[in-house]
C-alpha cells in the first residue's frame, strides 16, 4: 500500500500569516490588484478562495526581487565586450 501525502490547502488567512500581510492584501494579490506582482494562482470555491501550497511556494519563488539570473556573469561579460567593440568601431 502507498501512502500518497496531499498537497495542504491554505486560506487567506494562513497566507497573510505567512507572508506577513493582512488578509486584505492577499485578496489583492489572488485579484492581480498589486502592480509589479503576478496574480497568486488559487482555487475559486464559490466566493471562498484557496491556495495550494505548491503553488504558493512557486509563485514566492517567482515573484522575487533582486534575484540574479542563472547566466547574468556571462550576459554581464559578453554586454561589456560588446560595448568595448562597438566603442572601438565609433
Amino acid at each position: 500500500m502507498r501512502c500518497v501525502v496531499a498537497d495542504p490547502i491554505l486560506t487567506p488567512q494562513e497566507i497573510a500569516a505567512e507572508l506577513r500581510c493582512s488578509k486584505a492584501q492577499v485578496y489583492k494579490l489572488l485579484n492581480g490588484e498589486v502592480e509589479g506582482l503576478t496574480v497568486l494562482p488559487h482555487l475559486a470555491l464559490g466566493r471562498k478562495k484557496v491556495v495550494p501550497r505548491s503553488a504558493l511556494e512557486q509563485w514566492k519563488q517567482k515573484n522575487i526581487c533582486g534575484m540574479i539570473p542563472v547566466n547574468s556573469e556571462k550576459n554581464a561579460v559578453d554586454a561589456m565586450h560588446s560595448t568595448k567593440g562597438e566603442m572601438m568601431h565609433a
